[in-house]
């Protein structure tokens, strides 16, 4: 078994063979010492950090539901990576992490541009009964 050490050795030299094997691995296998929700986790953080676009959303979004991962905890991660991204990349992002959750945010913005009142609507306010 290859140590972190010959890992972190190998990665700074750039070695050719071990880097195309990084980049191949399976990505449902968590690296040593880390949990599955942990992995998934990470993964997300990277491509939120690298604001990759595409069928990745949906991929490692799909991995992160899969490792346990609630839409609380997914969006967190999201807003917690602000600080150290920038808050720029975190709006840039939010759209496509919504609609690999799920949400349909696009929905949900007209929805904030709709002059008519929520009540007219026909959705409940919140606190008021039933008709």
């Amino acid at each position: 078994m290859i140590t972190s050490e010959e890992v972190l050795r190998r990665l700074t030299i750039g070695d050719p063979a071990f880097c195309r094997a990084v980049v191949a691995t399976d990505p449902g296998e968590p690296p040593r010492a880390l949990d599955a929700r942990s992995a998934a986790l990470l993964r997300l953080g990277g491509l939120i950090t690298a604001g990759s676009a595409g069928p990745m959303w949906q991929r490692r979004v799909g991995e992160a539901l899969e490792a346990g991962l609630s839409f609380d905890e997914i969006v967190g991660a999201l807003t917690l990576l602000a600080p150290a991204i920038g808050l720029e990349r975190v709006v840039a992002v939010a759209p496509d992490l919504a609609r690999a959750l799920g949400y349909d945010i696009d929905a949900a913005l007209e929805e904030l541009d709709d002059p008519a009142p929520v009540a007219a609507r026909g959705h409940e306010l919140p606190g008021s009964a039933a008709p």
